[in-house]
């Protein structure tokens, strides 16, 4: 009986390594993988309607509000140019802290902010300290230089 031709043992391996390119550049799917590059991942999104000054200032300068948003939420904030709409993906806590945190920005537009300590819906990420007056330049910097650099330095907003 005639015996069934095979791939080498080199061509069974180059088809059953985990992540290996397929033919057209692309990862394949492996039993560790829950997607493939070519599918894109399916996240819950959540949307807030901003107004032209909200979205102004949740941008910021350059985009650098945003990205601070996004970095210390772990979320992901999309605000497509013409768009008065932020979408925001990632987890639901993810989402939950960048909704909070959009918040917290677009009521600094309109006034001072209070935060109270007692308030639980800052009890795990926020620490209020108290600045007397006559300091609260020293702690801002020149054009808010020094408060910027302690928001990059320890991941804060």
């Amino acid at each position: 009986m005639p015996r069934s031709r095979s791939r080498s043992d080199s061509s069974r391996r180059e088809y059953a390594r985990e992540g290996s390119a397929n033919s057209h550049g692309r990862r394949s799917r492996s039993r560790e993988d829950s997607y493939s590059d070519d599918e894109p991942r399916r996240s819950p999104k959540d949307y807030i309607k901003l107004t032209d000054a909200d979205a102004a200032f949740i941008l910021g300068k350059g985009g650098k509000t945003k990205q601070k948003i996004a970095r210390v939420s772990g979320a992901g904030l999309e605000l497509p140019a013409r768009s008065l709409t932020l979408e925001i993906t990632g987890s639901d806590e993810e989402r939950r802290l960048a909704k909070k945190y959009v918040e917290c920005v677009m009521a600094q537009r309109v006034g001072d902010v209070v935060l109270d300590d007692r308030d639980s819906r800052f009890e795990n990420d926020c620490t209020i300290v108290l600045v007397p007056s006559d300091c609260a330049g020293f702690v801002t910097g020149k054009n808010g230089a020094f408060l910027r650099q302690v928001e990059q330095e320890h991941g804060t907003i």
